[in-house]
């Protein structure tokens, strides 16, 4: 685990870790400017169908960091963005395309599509979107869906929780920021986040990574021998419980690679019990997305 800095005591992979080389890295000097450099990335994101996503702005005031986080509409002119900040660094992911949200929304359909199957009521499917969970370390983070369970919203919206499970989609290019943003999950929430799905859309595949965290007893560092093991169990299940930042070994569980009418790695398996925090009921069962499921959402994308 990459620990590059540390605010009170929570430690935290750098919002530089891992972006492209070809960034954009620049002072906030008024949003008049940040458009214009958000409008330049997306033409150059809709004509290659790749290629950095990543704005990272320096010396945000509390109040530009407020309007980044909820004003989407008006911050950048409309552009579709994700946003992640710590201390006064903010990271914007500029959405190229209604690709990006498509295959997020399929994926969450075809879970939604097992779960009543099993029998669970519409009212126990929470998908909380891009919203914001925020540390106590003045550190926000915006994924592309996440998913909060029953049990941890007894009094409803909002809940004042962390989701269980969250997807992060990008291009492919974006792949090794991805993988920080699911560290990023795990340190901020203290593992509360059980789950993240990456996903990188390049034009003719998709590669579709599992990351969770590593049991608490788990050898440090993981070796190969160990992460073979944990890789090929039956059923994986991430600790179920809260576990401290020095503790935490992140990895990824399982790959899957969608190409046009071929699929390699499924099926991808969810444990029902890590993304519900409470044990299984009469009819449930762990979540199998197969490859029929993944031709069937990335259908549109090729």
């Amino acid at each position: 685990m990459d620990n590059d800095q540390t605010q009170n005591g929570v430690s935290f992979t750098s919002l530089m870790s891992a972006l492209p080389a070809d960034r954009i890295v620049r002072d906030f000097p008024h949003f008049k400017g940040l458009r214009l450099k958000a409008e330049q990335l997306l033409k150059s994101l809709q004509e290659k169908g790749d290629g950095n996503q990543f704005i990272v702005v320096l010396n945000l005031s509390a109040r530009t960091i407020k309007k980044l986080d909820e004003e989407h509409q008006s911050s950048l002119g409309g552009i579709n963005y994700r946003f992640q900040w710590e201390g006064t660094t903010g990271l914007i992911k500029v959405v190229p395309s209604e690709r990006h949200d498509g295959i997020t929304n399929q994926i969450s359909r075809a879970i939604d599509m097992k779960l009543i199957a099993m029998g669970l009521r519409w009212s126990e499917m929470v998908w909380t979107g891009t919203s914001t969970y925020k540390s106590t370390a003045g550190a926000g983070k915006q994924g592309d869906q996440a998913f909060l369970p029953s049990i941890r919203c007894p009094n409803g919206l909002p809940s004042g929780s962390w989701p269980t499970f969250v997807i992060e989609t990008g291009v492919s290019e974006s792949l090794p920021r991805l993988r920080e943003d699911a560290k990023r999950w795990f340190i901020m929430s203290q593992g509360l986040v059980r789950i993240v799905i990456i996903m990188s859309i390049k034009l003719t595949e998709v590669t579709f990574e599992k990351w969770q965290l590593a049991p608490p007893n788990a050898p440090c560092p993981l070796t190969p021998a160990y992460l073979d093991r944990l890789r090929t169990q039956p059923l994986n299940v991430p600790p179920l419980l809260s576990q401290p930042v020095p503790t935490q070994q992140p990895y990824s569980v399982q790959e899957v690679y969608v190409q046009p009418n071929n699929v390699v790695g499924a099926p991808l398996s969810i444990p029902f019990v890590a993304i519900y925090d409470r044990p299984l009921g009469p009819g449930e069962h762990n979540i199998l997305i197969n490859a029929n499921h993944f031709l069937e959402i990335t259908e549109k994308l090729f």
